[in-house]
């Protein structure tokens, strides 16, 4: 019987701190790279798939109530079936996991902590993480009303000021290249949306399971209008051929503004510590997650002995990577791992549910 209960605002919240996290680094320069300046489109487009397999996630989890993608995937498609995609969403969380802390320590260690090893920094962040799951998902859920709104209204104030350096010229023209660019960059912009897909373990905790569709499409299109704002404004700033050269554009916007008064030296910084409560409240989810899958198929009453020895596991997989170019890999594997469990299982198992609802009608 579950008893943590969460509302559909926490749910909404729940689902954007999942989404909200790396992509807004990292976002500009990676579709930019293949999309130029109608990198917008593609955004709204990787925006648009994600509502849809988010929509088919809320179908599945009203078609069972209370109940998870790990109670009703073995009852759909056999234990044995079952079994295996549930390691395989515990797989992709893991990496996920390990290579966002990674990627979070390494951009922490470059702007903030330059001295400190970023072994330190990761431990740091799996603490934070550990503890809050340790307390379940309803303290997740009230940390998260509690940063995130703080952190999205300082992102915003801090991009206002990058609006004089402005020239919204150089996100024209519309299609200019024509299509076949945005469906290449397509794939790569969705990745930035993964995070919706924890709707398939949280909606049962939901005291409305029925609202769980119009919260995560609140949430992907909130994500997604973020997304749009820090690529044009990145776009407008560096122009297309430059934001391709930058490993971080919207800290290098950030970088280049001066504040009247010169009161604030580097706002940067103050990014920076917004940024790092998007990246731990992405991490924690996915930790939550992933202790859940694990201790309800041991069959176990608790996820916190669970929690806990993924730790060292999730530690190993940040800390293997010897570089940005190993990271940068790995990254890839699980979000080519996620996206294809995103893209078969739900609508598998609709059509499974469907196909066994119409034998018993027959």
């Amino acid at each position: 019987m579950i008893k943590d209960r969460l509302t559909t605002s926490q749910i909404v919240v729940q689902l954007f701190a999942a989404m909200v996290g790396v992509g807004i680094l990292t976002l500009p320069e990676t579709v930019g790279a293949k999309a130029g300046v109608d990198s917008w489109i593609v955004i709204f487009a990787a925006g648009f798939l994600a509502m849809v397999a988010v929509s088919i996630m809320a179908y599945l989890g009203n078609r069972f109530p209370g109940k998870s993608i790990i109670h009703y995937a073995p009852t759909l498609i056999g234990k044995m079936l079952g079994t295996i995609v549930l390691l395989a969403f515990l797989l992709y969380f893991l990496m996920f996991v390990g290579t966002v802390v990674r990627i979070s320590a390494d951009v922490t260690k470059l702007f903030l902590l330059d001295l400190t090893p970023v072994e330190v920094i990761i431990i740091g962040m799996l603490t934070i993480s550990s503890y809050l799951v340790l307390h379940g998902v309803n303290a997740i859920a009230r940390f998260n009303e509690f940063i995130q709104p703080l952190a999205l209204l300082l992102l915003l104030l801090v991009l206002t000021q990058t609006i004089r350096d402005t020239d919204f010229g150089r996100i024209l023209p519309v299609l200019g290249d024509g299509i076949q660019p945005l469906m290449h960059a397509l794939p790569s912009t969705f990745f930035s949306f993964m995070g919706f897909e924890i709707l398939l373990f949280i909606q049962p905790f939901m005291e409305q399971p029925r609202g769980a569709q119009r919260a995560a499409l609140i949430s992907i299109g909130a994500t997604m209008i973020l997304y749009v704002i820090v690529t044009i404004l990145c776009i407008a700033v560096l122009g297309k051929s430059e934001v391709t050269l930058v490993e971080y554009p919207t800290l290098a916007i950030i970088k280049n503004i001066e504040v009247p008064g010169a009161f604030i030296e580097r706002l940067d910084s103050i990014m920076m510590m917004v940024w790092i409560p998007f990246a731990v409240t992405t991490i924690v989810m996915f930790h939550y997650c992933a202790s859940l899958i694990a201790s309800q198929m041991l069959g176990l009453q608790e996820h916190r002995v669970i929690a806990l020895y993924m730790i060292p596991l999730v530690f190993l997989i940040a800390v293997l990577p010897r570089n940005i170019l190993e990271v940068d890999k790995w990254s890839k594997w699980a979000s080519w791992l996620g996206v294809s469990l995103i893209a078969v299982v739900p609508i598998w198992l609709v059509l499974v549910y469907k196909w066994k609802k119409r034998r018993k009608s027959a």
